[in-house]
């Protein structure tokens, strides 16, 4: 499968909104977890059902549904059916492929965009499709699998731990947002490292397969931009039209949110160029390298040219030569092909030749 494209052969003529799944299953059974609080309360459970977690939702509460799985499709129609999302929401959130995007209709807000993972064993990036729903009262999280990755957000609530458990469900979007942006500045910071690291090989001589580890650092900060450069225009437009799912009190926390992602993306920017740089120092030091032997060759051939040129006339076979009978003739020879030599010597070092 392509790594930058979902094979979409599955929905190729299908209904707009059809309920396919797009990408590796990940969990065997879908899991659905639930946590609802209040500043003094606090309930966490699995429930089986979807509809199990309704009677938790209500406007004196904040309640925050997990769903882990996102290739049974039936959970997914009952989740639009339960909460009135459009199916064409829901074919989105279900294709794994799906460009970070975020859409606000009358009764909830949703957010996909994808959390970033470095493989240290493959030297490679995987992503996870994460989609926020998001309403006054509640905020739903839909997830290709478990993971670890709100761990720490679950212990703070249960600790009551900083502003959450006293905020609504749009801070609680806002944390698991900062979160995910967080993880992309980990992995820029991994893969800059990493990237760094390789700019001091550049110039040692004989780095073999160099070429091939600098495109497959181009390869994963491309995969980076293409999931982390669209979470800006996410958060610009949270900001900037204000959205009616966010409190005017918790606006200036996603207007911080949007200074991390600008600086996430501006330091991919930065790579990037760094890597353009890299390859053209490498093809700019082979040629170079190049450069050098061809004048090594080149003042080698120019030594020889002359030399050549007299043992050549030399060594015709015709009698009549005037100088074949010197006594000193072969003395001569050498002595002639010695002051060649020496001038062409004296002459390339007076022009900085060598």
């Amino acid at each position: 499968m392509a790594r930058f494209l979902n094979d979409r052969k599955e929905v190729s003529g299908k209904i707009p909104g059809s309920l396919i799944h797009l990408g590796t299953k990940k969990i065997e059974t879908p899991l659905i977890r639930l946590i609802n609080f209040t500043s003094d309360q606090l309930i966490e459970n699995e429930p089986e059902l979807l509809e199990d977690c309704l009677p938790y939702i209500s406007e004196n509460t904040v309640s925050w549904i997990s769903i882990y799985g996102l290739h049974d499709a039936e959970i997914i129609q009952k989740l639009g059916d339960l909460f009135e999302i459009h199916g064409l929401l829901l074919e989105d959130m279900l294709d794994t492929g799906q460009r970070p995007k975020i859409t606000e209709t009358d009764k909830l807000m949703v957010v996909i965009l994808k959390m970033l993972d470095y493989d240290e064993k493959d030297h490679k990036l995987n992503s996870e499709q994460i989609s926020l729903i998001l309403n006054e009262s509640y905020l739903i999280t839909l997830q290709e699998r478990e993971g670890h990755y709100f761990d720490s957000i679950r212990e703070r609530i249960r600790k009551r731990t900083g502003r959450i458990r006293r905020k609504g469900a749009d801070y609680l979007s806002y944390v698991i947002l900062d979160t995910i942006v967080d993880n992309y500045l980990i992995n820029i910071e991994r893969l800059g490292d990493i990237i760094e690291k390789t700019e001091a090989r550049i110039f040692v001589p004989k780095q073999k397969g160099l070429m091939q580890e600098i495109y497959k650092h181009k390869t994963e900060i491309n995969f980076l931009r293409k999931n982390i450069r669209p979470v800006k225009e996410i958060v610009l437009r949270m900001v900037e039209n204000e959205s009616r799912f966010i409190t005017d009190d918790n606006l200036k926390y996603f207007s911080d949110l949007k200074d991390l992602i600008v600086q996430a993306t501006e330091t991919i920017e930065i790579y990037q160029t760094m890597l353009n740089d890299q390859m053209n120092i490498y093809h700019a030091s082979l040629d170079s390298n190049a450069n050098e032997i061809m004048k090594v060759l080149t003042i080698f051939s120019a030594f020889f040219i002359p030399l050549t040129f007299i043992a050549g006339v030399y060594g015709m076979n015709f009698d009549n030569l005037p100088e074949l009978h010197f006594k000193y003739g072969y003395l001569y020879f050498w002595i002639l092909l010695v002051i060649i030599t020496l001038s062409l010597i004296i002459y390339f070092k007076r022009r900085k030749w060598f």
